[in-house]
């Protein structure tokens, strides 16, 4: 699933022949302290987990980093604990505070960067007492972003600050202020919203640094407005990668054409997918629904992986399978690589209904509810092993009706399989359901886990993390990592699931879970399992043995011919 939003973006590319803003699609110090002063310049906070990137480190303990490439510096206002934010609309936890917030993006900016970013937190005294090192630390920063700045003597500060900084004229600078009634105008390194005219031959001229940040600008912008975390993040990391000199993984590739790779490379990239690809590419154009899958692309913002994906299940063929298996995992045209993300570092449970887990045990708790002779006791003994009651990823967990179904293999030693059934709603209105089917393999430790799928021609592997169950299997949390290769694709997730979709009454000890996997609880979607809604009524039954009543079968006749 992840992965196929990039296999039509692709093929949006052959056949428009644009360009595009580069946009693939989508710190802190530890010291032991969980609140803040007013006026502090620095606020920090332990984390109850271990959260290591390239080497293992520790909540509430310093160690050696990789050296950092630059640093991002939130400003807040003085009551920022009282002040609720956009984010969390769709959570079951509520909006969360700004600091909260900003706590949650501290943590995340170095999870993203592989430790390469910095960030740091200061609260805006409310006596409009603002120190030399305070305005210093503001103006030494590469990334300012303020939130919810909202008192007159503050922006007037802010402002101050923002026109000192673009004096400064340094490409490697940024700064926003968000959620404010009159905030200062941006930067994005060598855009200056503010003394760049539109026909400044800078920014006519689309190949130009001033040019390319100004397309960042607005694509930043429209990445905050979305007000979840994983888009706030990710367009900071945007303008690491294009404004600091070093690459920052996550959004280092883009299959798109566009001007920050220049001519050359895009006549390379587009050579290749004609004489490696040509039977697929003139199929897949000649086909009229791959062709309205491409005009409906060409009208999609890039970087929204679900309205993308939406659109891809709307028009699912096996041209389109082909065309992606051969432009990108066959052939990685657009060279992309990418690996499993290390960070945060999350701890599997280590026992089970009061007895050390052993990884037997572990896959039995995948099995949970569904009727599989394989299914520990306790189960509910339905078509399902568990249904998704929340998540926590941006672009892949907000599908409604979304069903998970845990089996061995046939042998019953090649691992299991996991088929996810989930419906979406299309582009035009309908409402169909989407299966993909995984293979899983144990991971070194119990009650961890290996996953891999070939989804629409592209290959994604992803790591699993049993954080919390009950012993009642009431509940399950899960935390996954991911990675699609070919497509330079990485993300994070985490899952609480029940055996009917529905949410636990008592959450709070499940939010603390949550945050124990580097979740904060603001951060989930609510799923809607609702049998007996408009969608899931039109959708029909969900096909949720496709793939297993073949599995069964072929388990059968070698119990039957053990030969």
């Amino acid at each position: 699933m992840k992965a196929s939003t990039f296999l039509l973006l692709s093929l949006a590319t052959v056949a428009c022949h644009g360009f595009s803003s580069q946009a693939p699609r989508f710190a802190f110090r530890w010291m032991p302290s969980s609140t803040y002063a007013k006026g502090d310049t620095r606020l920090y906070e332990v984390i109850p987990q271990e959260i290591p990137a390239k080497s293992s480190e520790t909540a509430g303990t310093v160690i050696d980093s990789p050296k950092t490439v630059g640093n991002v510096l939130f400003v807040l206002p003085h009551n920022a604990g009282e002040i609720k934010s956009n984010f969390g609309s769709r959570s079951p936890y509520g909006s969360p505070s700004i600091l909260e917030v900003a706590q949650q993006l501290q943590r995340k900016v170095r999870w993203f960067s592989d430790l390469l970013v910095d960030a740091d937190i200061v609260v805006l005294p409310e006596n409009g007492d603002y120190t030399n090192d305070l305005e210093t630390q503001a103006l030494e920063s590469d990334a300012l972003i303020a939130l919810h700045v909202t008192d007159n003597k503050d922006i007037a500060w802010l402002q101050t600050v923002f026109n000192r900084r673009s004096q400064l004229q340094l490409p490697n600078m940024c700064h926003f202020a968000l959620e404010s009634d009159s905030p200062p105008p941006s930067r994005c390194g060598p855009y200056d919203s503010t003394a760049s005219s539109s026909l400044s031959p800078k920014l006519l001229l689309p190949w130009t640094n001033s040019a390319s940040g100004k397309r960042l600008d607005e694509q930043m912008k429209g990445l905050f407005e979305r007000w979840t975390s994983d888009d706030f993040t990710y367009a900071i990391m945007l303008f690491f990668n294009r404004f600091s000199g070093t690459e920052i993984d996550w959004c280092k590739h883009s299959i798109d054409a566009t001007w920050e790779k220049g001519p050359w490379r895009n006549a390379k990239e587009f050579y290749n997918m004609v004489t490696k690809c040509g039977d697929c590419v003139a199929k897949c154009v000649a086909d009229e629904q791959c062709k309205e899958c491409l005009d409906a692309l060409t009208a999609l913002d890039t970087t929204d992986q679900v309205a993308s994906y939406r659109t891809i299940v709307s028009y699912e063929s096996e041209l389109l399978k082909d065309f992606s298996f051969c432009i990108l995992q066959k052939n990685n045209i657009f060279n992309c690589d990418a690996n499993i993300p290390q960070s945060p570092k999350v701890t599997p449970i280590s026992e089970f209904r009061g007895k050390p887990l052993t990884k037997n045990i572990a896959r039995g708790i995948l099995i949970g509810h569904l009727d599989d002779d394989k299914a520990l006791e306790g189960g509910d003994k339905i078509s399902t092993s568990w249904k998704v009651a929340a998540g926590a990823n941006v672009a892949y967990d907000q599908f409604p009706s979304q069903n998970q179904i845990f089996y061995e293999t046939a042998s019953g030693k090649g691992g299991m399989w996991y088929d996810p059934v989930f419906r979406v709603e299309t582009v035009d209105g309908r409402n169909v359901w989407c299966k993909r089917h995984y293979r899983v393999r144990d991971g070194e430790v119990p009650g961890t886990f290996y996953f891999s799928v070939l989804d629409n021609g592209v290959t994604s592997n992803e790591f699993w993390t049993i954080v919390d169950v009950a012993d009642d299997l009431s509940h399950i949390i899960f935390h996954y990592a991911g990675a699609a290769g070919a497509v330079g694709q990485r993300y994070l997730g985490g899952l609480l699931c029940t055996s009917d979709g529905s949410l636990p009454k008592e959450l709070e000890e499940i939010y603390g879970k949550f945050r124990s996997a580097g979740i904060d609880p603001w951060e989930l979607f609510i799923v809607d399992n609702s049998p007996d809604s408009p969608g899931a009524l039109e959708a029909g039954e969900p096909p949720l043995d496709f793939f297993r009543k073949d599995v069964l079968a072929q388990k059968r006749r070698l119990q039957n011919d053990p030969e």
